[in-house]
């Protein structure tokens, strides 16, 4: 912890940084990451970005909507080339951050040290659009800070986000006598005749419909949203609300899912992250879990489509996917490094990849999706809860 941005920090340090690399399962190469810290402490344009990302993300009471770009490395056309590694030495000085804010929750230390390896996910991540290059973009640094607020944990395979219920959830409801799930469209959701929603660039006038959600104290009415992640667009349903009760409340705890890179989404490794969320949070912050949710471009339906036989058609079978607002471009960062739609050099070397080549190929813009998993399906995880008990 430096006390001004001149001041050469001791994270900094070759003892430091190695100490870090230790605790990860897959370090990289500590050279270039020792080289780069060389490198920060004898430039004073260097040294006061690092400081200043440092307390910026690490240590300042106050942050800004995450996404916000800040000055960086990269200002300086000098530096350009080396900023990913500037960066990953900022990441790793989070660590004792994250392992001291966590021991103060009065988590075990396995947390912290099962968090971290998030890098992992991150460096694979920057290497697919960088040429193989090693460092992380400057937006990881905000990621990190979750874990430094102690809101956001790794529970097994899974990370979890601590938050109320989004507005991006449908409105969802619950049968009292049989426990069966249905989720309407939200009023005002521009859908297409497929039952997905408008990309963002879309003109609300190309809407095929637009859904109404109405309420008149004893029933509630609206276009049901199928499991499998599509709008019903030509169907509405009326739920009694003396025989349905929403899902959650809005002071409700639905934390968010993320899915860390890093493979092995087995179902049993999903089934069981799941499980132990259920217990993490009544455990260690006296809340309990009304449900789980994400929304991501991994729950694009056409995956599921396109993988039938992967772990993640198989997970997404056990969810109940809802249609999301896209840009027509999720996934690329992920899977090929890159945001720009560059599909004559995009590698086809593995299935997922081969899927976004053949989605593309079919003149199918790509999207992202949502889901959401309550306590009773993940108590039933395997049976496709959800799509099983579908028959309204």
């Amino acid at each position: 912890m430096a006390d001004s941005l001149e001041t050469v920090p001791d994270s900094l340090d070759e003892k430091f940084i190695l100490q870090q690399l230790n605790l990860l399962h897959d370090p990289p190469p500590a050279e270039p990451l020792l080289k780069a810290a060389q490198e920060i402490r004898s430039s004073k344009y260097l040294l006061s970005c690092y400081n200043y990302l440092d307390y910026y993300w690490f240590r300042a009471p106050k942050m800004v909507m995450y996404g916000t770009e800040l000055p960086g490395y990269g200002m300086n056309p000098l530096h350009t080339e080396q900023e990913g590694l500037y960066y990953l030495l900022n990441a790793l000085a989070s660590f004792p951050y994250i392992a001291r804010k966590y021991a103060a929750l009065g988590l075990p230390g396995h947390y912290a040290e099962d968090t971290v390896q998030y890098l992992s996910g991150a460096l694979t991540e920057y290497a697919a659009g960088h040429d193989n290059k090693l460092g992380i973009t400057g937006r990881k640094l905000h990621w990190f800070s979750f874990y430094v607020q102690g809101k956001l944990f790794r529970i097994g395979r899974f990370e979890y986000m601590i938050q109320d219920p989004l507005n991006y959830l449908p409105a969802a409801y619950k049968q009292r006598t049989n426990g069966k799930v249905i989720a309407l469209c939200r009023h005002n959701w521009l859908l297409a005749a497929d039952g997905s929603l408008l990309f963002d660039s879309d003109s609300p006038a190309e809407a095929y419909k637009i859904a109404t959600l109405e309420n008149d104290g004893k029933s509630i009415s609206g276009i049901p949203v199928n499991p499998e992640g599509f709008a019903e667009v030509d169907r509405r349903v009326t739920l009694d609300l003396a025989e349905y009760i929403p899902l959650w409340n809005n002071w409700d705890l639905v934390p968010g899912l993320h899915i860390p890179g890093g493979g092995n989404m087995t179902p049993e490794a999903c089934c069981d992250s799941l499980n132990q969320a259920l217990d993490f949070f009544p455990r260690y912050f006296k809340r309990q879990v009304t449900a789980v949710s994400c929304f991501s471009w991994i729950f694009n339906p056409d995956f599921e489509k396109e993988l039938p036989e992967s772990n993640l058609a198989k997970f997404m079978r056990q969810l109940y996917l809802f249609p999301f607002a896209s840009v027509g471009v999720e996934g690329l960062a992920f899977v090929f490094g890159k945001h720009n739609e560059d599909w004559e050099n995009f590698p086809a070397d593995n299935s997922l990849r081969r899927a976004f080549h053949r989605i593309h190929a079919s003149g199918r813009r790509l999207r992202a999706g949502g889901m959401f998993i309550t306590p009773e399906a993940i108590r039933n995880f395997g049976e496709s809860f959800y799509r099983r008990n579908y028959d309204i």
